[in-house]
């Protein structure tokens, strides 16, 4: 009666943690699944050119950190138009104080390159409004993080970290309201 009882038990045992272990590997390939999917909208984002990227920091040119509130800080390129709202910490060269970066205007100079052996998107453009230029320098990560740097003829160079957001297309409504990458 032991021995049944003992075998029973061990069966149960192994069942249970089989099951645990199917449970585990089925939420690694759902993980695995979403980061790959996360991977294509940035792919796709960033090759069409629609693309929001928040900014959440901001790096001192001697050192030191800020945080940034996203919803106050990003850049947005939609094709030829481009918006930077940004907070501005550093040296100027203007005789009005500048305490921020906020422009819309286009972009006349555009260059992408991708560099898949470290999964980087390198994007050099030029932003114009015709009273200001700023030269923008973003290097995207295949997960959606970025790191920027702006700089113009009135301020210093400036970098900030921050992450990217697809804009989606009007044709294709999957994207869901409020997701982020």
């Amino acid at each position: 009666m032991k021995k049944i009882l003992v075998f029973i038990s061990v069966l149960l045992l192994i069942s249970a943690c089989k099951t645990t272990e199917e449970a585990k590997s089925s939420r690694i390939e759902l993980r695995n699944d979403k980061k790959i999917t996360n991977q294509a909208k940035v792919k796709e984002a960033v090759e069409s050119k629609r693309y929001i990227i928040k900014l959440d920091k901001v790096y001192f040119a001697r050192g030191g950190i800020v945080d940034l509130l996203p919803r106050k800080n990003y850049i947005i390129i939609d094709g030829t138009k481009a918006i930077i709202s940004a907070a501005y910490l550093g040296r100027q060269y203007d005789s009005r104080p500048i305490a921020g970066i906020n422009m819309h205007g286009i972009t006349d100079y555009y260059k992408l390159t991708n560099n898949p052996s470290k999964g980087l998107y390198e994007i050099k453009m030029k932003v114009n409004n015709g009273n200001d230029s700023f030269d923008v320098y973003l290097r995207i990560g295949k997960n959606g993080s970025c790191n920027a740097s702006i700089s113009s003829l009135k301020i210093d160079n400036i970098r900030y970290r921050g992450y990217i957001v697809p804009i989606p297309d009007k044709q294709n409504n999957n994207f869901q309201e409020g997701e982020l990458i």
